[in-house]
């Protein structure tokens, strides 16, 4: 386990290589505005563009969607966590937030796995006699 001061040290590095970062993009392309800070929102929300997208969201149109149903429980599964731990410390909006994020990507989920499990219980076409 590093130590605080590794910590802290490692934390300052971090933070300048990001600067260098930020301000090159800027250079390169002056209409950018500073990236705003990352919020515990910025949180939820990555998690539910991951779990909407292991369930197939954003595919092309024409494209068959990739599904990775498993690993969007796993997604949703850590949002709960978080939700958990969190609990009594979040602003009403920040937990507003997360409760509406879970929400919405349980019942993505119980559409999808309704639709799965209909598909598996469907009996497949006779065979055609040739």
């Amino acid at each position: 386990m590093p130590t605080a001061k590794e910590s802290r040290e490692q934390k300052a590095a971090y933070d300048a290589s990001a600067q260098r970062l930020e301000d090159m993009v800027r250079a390169q392309n002056p209409a950018v505005g500073a990236q705003p800070q990352i919020s515990f929102e910025h949180l939820v929300q990555q998690f539910y563009v991951s779990a909407m997208i292991q369930m197939g969201a954003g595919t092309q149109e024409g494209q068959r969607p990739k599904v990775d149903i498993l690993g969007a429980r796993t997604t949703i599964d850590l949002l709960a966590v978080l939700a958990e731990k969190t609990k009594g410390n979040l602003t009403e909006a920040e937990d507003k937030t997360l409760q509406t994020v879970l929400f919405e990507v349980r019942m993505a989920f119980l559409e999808l796995t309704s639709m799965i499990t209909m598909q598996s219980m469907t009996p497949p076409p006779p065979p055609k006699k040739g």
